[in-house]
């Protein structure tokens, strides 16, 4: 037990207010279950079964009241909260869990501690990470608020369940990871420092023990002429918070019911007149690990409080912002029927238009349709060949069948409009494909709409997002003959007025310069039959040109692929510019402009609309929690306000 004289208590004052205001916070947060979300300063405390944790927190205390045995004796955290109180008789602990039952006798706060315990887990040798909060008032501490988490252990013993060593591990780093936990690491003197268990844990979330105090116990039983100057000195192992020697009670002492009072005393004579030690005696024992852990802690907590308010203030707003998006309960269910319309209408159109939550990692509604158009849709189409499917030898015979009985100079219209229509052709499986890819993005965000703005009903969520898709099926319908039509007109009148189009005298002039002069070769071996024979007969069923391409030939393939290409490239872009247009027109406007008066006539006057506005539970249940977490950060601002 830490006595105290007025001149320290003064002095400690308003740090005790500081600290017991963030043990309020504590409580708040413990309460609500948002623990997790706050990163509270504390003091941790972890070490080894075997490194004397318990001892030195009820020497800190002055009081037996943590339970002790064989095997795991701590199995929940236990949120320790010393509390100076004015009246020097007063000495009594409170339960979170109980907080209108005050224990005055120490052994019943051991007995509720396992009580407690035994309560929460069904499992005898079992722990759990649910922490239970325990206030001791007294006049003789100096307020302080310390963490004792289970004993790490290496081996799982008698009925222990196979993964203790590993949970108790994790439940540990859990707390320690808390960037504002002071961890104190509890270790034996007599075991080397190098092999300490809650040195070596700490470690691995404070590399550079920046936020770790070391207490080294039994310093009286190691060997004699040893002692741990060297690690006191920092010259083995530096910690920046430094490390503490303490001696506590050895089993005899405790089953001889020997008094903290006197071990306090007895530890003090200890470092007096130890040769190694009484030099910086000051430094020594539990009196002064409790001052330096109550300067530490407040140091900490006022260094943490402007993160601490900020980070109060964010979870605020998220949570707010959360609740306000589920929108408001003391409605009639026409009236969160008609709200819940307009909602969805403006969001949609906002999400179209870009005006939603604007994302920075991936591109998202409105900006997916346009990127779908301009950049995927016009590449694809600008990169397709008119020519890609077409040998040479296909056009020669197209130009052969499409001068009929007749001999032309040149070949006709008819072979430069088949082969201008089969190019063409190519483009309108794309265009309708485009259709459905851009309903496919509509659908998403219908969906994505309807779960943010109407998640929290489950059977209207599912009646609107049909009757929706319903509507953009119906203008996709419409999207898709418009579509076809209109690929169809461009194949089936080929204008050669077009301004772009190349003209006929500069394709000709082109291709006698590549030529030079026109070759008109006789030549008699044009028609051949796969029969070798030559023979005066009638034509064979299969009449193929196996003779070489000539120049003549070879120059008319040339000017109409020419001309075929021209023609299609004009086609395709505009293709490239219409059919964004139509299905923007025909499918999104449409739907957009469509889709509050289907809502309206097909939900909001539809009957049963009660059984549409019932919330699930899991929506209920997600609304209590959000409306308790906003009272819990409530309490938590206002409180952080008064410091």
């Amino acid at each position: 037990m830490y006595f105290c004289n007025k001149e320290e208590r003064n002095m400690h004052t308003t740090m005790d207010l500081l600290i017991e205001k963030i043990n309020e916070l504590q409580d708040i947060c413990t309460e609500n279950g948002i623990s997790h979300t706050l990163d509270l300063p504390q003091i941790v405390v972890i070490g080894s079964q075997s490194s004397g944790k318990t001892s030195v927190l009820e020497n800190i205390v002055g009081k037996d009241f943590l339970p002790r045995g064989s095997g795991i004796v701590t199995r929940r955290p236990l949120i320790l909260q010393l509390i100076y109180t004015k009246e020097a008789d007063e000495e009594y602990g409170v339960f979170n869990h109980c907080p209108t039952k005050i224990f005055r006798s120490f052994e019943a706060v051991r007995q509720e501690i396992t009580d407690e315990t035994n309560r929460h887990i069904k499992a005898k040798n079992d722990v759990s990470h649910v922490p239970i909060t325990l206030k001791l008032y007294s006049s003789k501490v100096l307020t302080l608020t310390l963490v004792d988490l289970p004993g790490l252990v290496k081996v799982p013993t008698g009925d222990q369940p196979k993964n203790i060593c590993l949970k108790i591990e994790e439940m540990c780093k859990r707390f320690i990871s808390n960037k504002n936990a002071i961890i104190l690491a509890v270790t034996a003197a007599n075991v080397d420092i190098s092999n300490s268990d809650a040195l070596h844990l700490a470690r691995t979330v404070d590399s550079c023990y920046e936020r770790t105090i070391g207490v080294l116990t039994k310093v009286d039983l190691m060997d004699p002429g040893t002692d741990i100057v060297d690690v006191l000195a920092g010259r083995i192992l530096t910690l920046k918070l430094g490390f503490v020697p303490v001696v506590n009670r050895g089993q005899n002492d405790i089953e001889r019911k020997k008094s903290i009072r006197l071990a306090l005393e007895d530890e003090k004579i200890f470092f007096e007149s130890h040769s190694s030690y009484r030099r910086n005696k000051q430094y020594c024992g539990t009196l002064y690990l409790v001052t330096k852990l109550n300067n530490v802690l407040h140091e900490h907590i006022k260094a943490c409080l402007p993160g601490l308010q900020e980070k109060i203030n964010v979870l605020l707003y998220e949570n707010q912002l959360e609740l306000s998006r589920m929108g408001c309960v003391n409605l009639s269910p026409k009236e969160s029927i008609l709200r819940i319309i307009n909602d969805l209408n403006k969001k949609f159109t906002d999400v179209l238009k870009g005006n939603c939550d604007i994302s920075s990692t991936e591109i998202y509604g409105g900006a997916r349709l346009n990127y779908t158009f301009h950049s995927h849709f016009s590449k694809f189409i600008s990169s397709l060949n008119a020519m890609e499917s077409l040998k040479d030898e296909s056009i020669r015979t197209l130009l052969y069948n499409s001068t009929g009985s007749s001999s032309l100079l040149l070949f006709s219209h008819t072979a430069f409009e088949k082969l201008t229509k089969t190019s063409i052709s190519v483009l309108k499986p794309h265009s309708l494909k485009l259709i459905s890819v851009i309903f496919n993005e509509l659908v998403k965000i219908i969906h994505a709409v309807c779960q943010s703005v109407v998640g929290r009903f489950p059977s209207l969520n599912d009646k609107i997002i049909s009757c929706l898709i319903g509507l953009l099926k119906k203008n996709s319908e419409h999207t898709h003959n418009l579509v076809s039509s209109f690929i169809d007109w461009n194949m089936n009148y080929i204008s050669t007025r077009h301004p772009d189009f190349i003209k006929w005298n500069e394709v000709l002039t082109k291709e006698i310069e590549r030529t030079e002069m026109f070759s008109f070769k006789d030549d008699n071996q044009v028609f051949k039959s796969k029969d070798k024979r030559i023979t005066f007969d009638s034509p064979p069923n299969i009449l193929k040109i196996n003779s070489a391409i000539s120049e003549q030939e070879m120059m008319e393939i040339n000017i109409i692929k020419s001309l075929v290409v021209s023609y299609f490239e004009i086609i395709k872009k505009i293709v490239v510019d219409q059919i964004p247009k139509a299905i923007m027109c025909e499918l999104v406007y449409k739907s957009e402009e469509k889709m509050q008066e289907i809502l309206f006539s097909e939900i909001y006057e539809c009957k049963g609309i009660e059984d549409l506005v019932t919330e699930s539970d899991e929506t209920s249940e997600k609304r209590k929690r959000l409306e308790k977490n906003i009272k819990a950060l409530k309490q938590a601002y206002d409180l952080m306000c008064s410091i």
